[in-house]
């Protein structure tokens, strides 16, 4: 008799042909927009998160959606307390109105965001260590983006 023997098909996902893009006032991330429909309202995007680093703090004012595509994502409170750790795999439909930081694990995170407009252009509110909004991000600055990106 031989044994059957199941063997396990490892995928790694390879993030080599992303153009990486620096988020302007937001420190241990990078991101790649996928789609922006502005009708909808909704904004696709892949965000790479540096290992062991917190972004700052930050309000979701729109629904975000995240799907953790490779490593881990730490969710943190306000205080900076560890909330959740997301390993890959994991996908969250998200509310709004959600103050936190987030970042990588030990391999840093690379995360697919999709964000959902609620009729506002005000989509999220990057924070001092205060809970002080410092920048409220709107979809027109992700319009920028996106045309920047897709022109580059």
């Amino acid at each position: 008799m031989v044994a059957a023997t199941q063997s396990a098909s490892v995928y790694a996902f390879d993030d080599s042909k992303i153009t990486w893009h620096p988020f302007a006032g937001i420190d241990y991330l990078e991101f790649s927009l996928y789609d922006l429909d502005v009708e909808r309202q909704v904004i696709d995007l892949i965000v790479k998160f540096e290992p062991n680093k917190i972004v700052a703090l930050h309000n979701h004012l729109a629904q975000t959606n995240m799907m953790v595509i490779r490593g881990e994502l730490r969710m943190y409170e306000t205080d900076g307390t560890l909330k959740e750790v997301r390993p890959a795999g994991t996908y969250t439909r998200g509310k709004r109105n959600d103050v936190h930081s987030e970042g990588g694990g030990a391999d840093g995170a690379i995360v697919f965001y999709s964000v959902r407009g609620h009729g506002d252009e005000n989509l999220f509110e990057i924070m001092d260590d205060d809970a002080h909004v410092l920048a409220t991000l709107t979809m027109a600055d992700l319009r920028g983006a996106w045309e920047q990106q897709r022109g580059a």
